[in-house]
């Protein structure tokens, strides 16, 4: 195979959907729990077993039927701390990867892990946000423990190989050679060691070597048939590579001819491990009309839903679709036609039509004699990591949107308070360029949060969970202005970090302090209108009972009801400056008792009450008794002493209604405005208390005239939508 194909990066060689299994030693039960549903959830790959007791942790390492790859471990824990449980396992598994994860934070015992040859050392903190540093930190770990063991298990391989592989410094001086090179030329391995390839050749070749073999070893590679002379001066004719690495090394590799059942056996043994392997794999025949599949493992049937009769003869095209980047298409083609290896993603189609995302690798195969032999190719299935990027895409696009374009002031910050980023509209509020507000923190712009409080406060809230609170900015000429804060703390590409979105609320705060002025007006007036009107008003009434007992005027009688209408104002006007400045307390009230309730406590004169309903409604109890005294009020300043009131339930809610004189048509709508009357007593102020009861419960009231010709009224209780 040519040695154009490349260099794979190490995540190429370790097995991507290999469980990592993790033993967790702690000794806190919930807690443990919680950290191993937070690494599988976060993990796919991630298997946890927990053992409370540290003894028992290391019985299961022993004992396991499966082999652990991590072990994470707390420090302080009854009978053995985390060291003691390093220690022991370092005498067993000295390369097994070893994270302390410990509350017991200290600079003491982190230098002590570290001597004892812990791997990683992460404290507990708060947050969910320390569950995502530990999987990275264990995942971390892991890969560079397999990467090791792969390189362990390859030298185990070049040594055990059949093939002869020596490796020569930029001289030519063999500096390493497996026992099969040993063995094809006769040596003992020592004995090879610091030789020059030159005394395995004769005379006659060396200069062949120097103008031919050496030269396209480095532009590229050199293989073919090579004459060795053994230590015992016979010669023997090897198939022979020669390549280059980036160091300047020379890779050697002899292989006995074999005979053709050994080669046979050989190309037996491939197929079979082409057959097992984790991916899918093709062959293609570059010499045939469209290089078309000759070979296809069990894999890649699985992936593509095809059998393996429907895809041999078959151009690898075959799978693509509508759907497929045809800009990609393009490069995997010029690749093959360049005889270069290549890597793409491209959108696929199974057999069924349904799409999946295919990570494809391609390189060139050369026989002994360099030329083209035939064209490998890798498939995976990587639709799962490509919706994900896609996903994170997305994300990622709204949340620039959001930035940049935002009416509101927004801070990106860390868990220090250190200002990472800043949108435009905080530089032009603040009068500050971004250069100069990136790097303050928090406090240094908000006088009103305390660095300590805020810490801690970071510290602990939880991710994607977002926060709202009220602070203050201060611009650059020393002016503060009031805002609302919208926090979240967010994963940004990685790093933990808090985005700050602050309103403006200076307009808020102004109509708050005037609603403050207006209350404490309103507060004096209904003090006034309780107490300084009311109390003279009293006195003229019981002068008026003492007159009236001392001489028979008919002036007492109109007097007395000019008092009456006073004290009938004042009460209207009490109630509506206190409408609305209490909460309302809802609650299920029977109808019929609350209305007999109010025509008891209001002046019914010789008025008839009639009940024709028992539904109960849902309201304040104080304000609806105010909506039907105020009904009750009015239907007797209309319709005279000897009224008929009837109370009635509707489908949509109840009425009050009366057989007076009704209201005339054009009147109607004005009957609700405050101040409002065509009684010559009456204060206008009843029937827009009656409407301000039922805004304050989301009602309506509407006035129309009765059956019988008098006022009625419809309340609808239904919801407002």
């Amino acid at each position: 195979m040519s040695t154009n194909l490349g260099t794979d990066d190490r995540g190429s060689l370790l097995p991507d959907s290999k469980t990592i299994r993790v033993l967790h030693v702690e000794d806190d039960r919930d807690f443990a729990n919680l950290v191993a549903a937070f690494l599988t959830s976060d993990r796919d790959r991630f298997c946890v077993d927990t053992e409370t007791d540290p003894k028992q942790a290391l019985s299961a390492l022993q004992d396991a039927d499966h082999e652990f790859d991590c072990v994470v471990s707390d420090y302080d824990m009854p009978g053995l701390n985390g060291l003691d449980v390093l220690q022991r396992i370092r005498d067993e598994y000295p390369n097994l990867p070893f994270i302390l994860f410990t509350g017991k934070g200290s600079e003491e015992i982190a230098s002590e892990a570290i001597t004892a040859g812990v791997t990683d050392y992460l404290q507990k903190s708060g947050g969910t946000e320390q569950y995502r540093v530990l999987g990275n930190r264990i995942q971390n770990a892991v890969e560079r423990y397999w990467a090791e063991r792969y390189l362990d298990r390859g030298l185990e391989a070049i040594e055990t190989a059949q093939d002869g592989i020596s490796i020569l410094n930029e001289d030519g001086h063999i500096e390493y050679a497996n026992t099969a090179c040993a063995d094809i030329l006769g040596y003992e391995r020592e004995e090879l060691l610091g030789q020059h390839w030159e005394a395995f050749y004769r005379n006659t070749d060396v200069s062949d070597v120097y103008d031919v073999l050496l030269p396209e070893a480095r532009a590229d590679r050199w293989t073919g048939e090579t004459s060795f002379v053994r230590k015992d001066d016979t010669v023997i004719d090897v198939q022979h590579t020669l390549s280059y690495t980036d160091d300047g090394s020379l890779i050697c590799t002899l292989s006995r001819p074999m005979t053709d059942d050994s080669a046979a056996r050989d190309l037996s043994v491939k197929e079979r491990s082409m057959d097992e392997a984790p991916v899918g794999i093709v062959l293609t025949d570059p010499h045939a009309e469209d290089n078309p599949i000759i070979y296809a493992n069990d894999k890649f049937t699985e992936l593509t839903g095809y059998d393996r009769t429907e895809v041999i003869g078959r151009n690898c095209r075959f799978l693509q679709g509508e759907g497929t980047d045809e800009d990609t298409v393009s490069e995997l083609r010029s690749a093959i036609a360049n005889r270069e290896p290549v890597t793409a993603e491209l959108r696929n189609y199974r057999a069924d039509g349904s799409e999946f995302w295919n990570r494809v690798r391609i390189a060139p195969v050369f026989d002994a004699d360099g030329d083209l032999d035939l064209f490998v190719g890798f498939q995976d299935d990587v639709t799962t990591r490509k919706a994900y990027e896609e996903r994170l895409r997305s994300n990622t696009a709204r949340l620039e949107a959001l930035f940049d374009n935002s009416p509101d002031i927004i801070a990106i910050h860390d868990a220090d308070g250190v200002i990472r980023d800043v949108n435009q509209r905080m530089c032009d509020e603040l009068g500050y360029t971004e250069t100069e507000l990136i790097g303050q923190r928090v406090w240094d712009l908000d006088p009103t949060v305390d660095p300590a409080h805020a810490r801690s406060f970071w510290a602990d809230a939880k991710t994607n969970t977002p926060h709202r609170f009220e602070g203050a900015l201060e611009r650059s000429d020393g002016s503060t202005f009031p805002i609302e804060v919208h926090l979240i703390r967010l994963d940004l590409d990685g790093e933990d970090r808090f985005v700050a979105m602050d309103r403006d609320i200076s307009e808020q705060k102004a109509r708050e302090a005037e609603l403050v002025t207006q209350n404490e007006r309103l507060d004096r007036f209904t003090s006034v209108v309780s107490h300084d009107l009311r109390n003279p008003l009293q006195v003229a009434e019981g002068r008026l009972a003492l007159l009236e007992e001392e001489c028979d005027s008919e002036h007492v009688a109109a007097i007395d009801d000019a008092l009456g209408r006073m004290n009938a104002l004042i009460d209207d006007l009490l109630t509506l400056a206190q409408d609305g400045t209490e909460a309302m307390e809802v609650e299920s009230i029977s109808i019929a008792d609350l209305v007999r309730t109010c025509w008891d406590t209001v002046a019914t004169r010789n008025a008839t009450l009639a009940v024709e309903t028992d539904a109960t409604v849902e309201a304040d109890r104080d304000q609806l008794q105010q909506l039907f005294e105020n009904l009750i009020r009015n239907a007797i300043e209309h319709g005279g002493n000897d009224v008929t009131v009837t109370v009635g339930a509707t489908d949509n809610g109840f009425y009050v209604a009366d057989d007076g004189s009704g209201i005339p048509e054009s009147e109607r709508d004005r009957v609700f405005e405050s101040g409002y009357s065509t009684a010559a007593d009456g204060t206008g102020f009843g029937l827009d208390i009656v409407s301000q009861v039922t805004d304050a419960h989301g009602w309506t009231v509407a006035v129309t005239n009765g059956s019988g010709g008098g006022a009625r009224f419809d309340i609808d209780t239904t919801p407002d939508e």
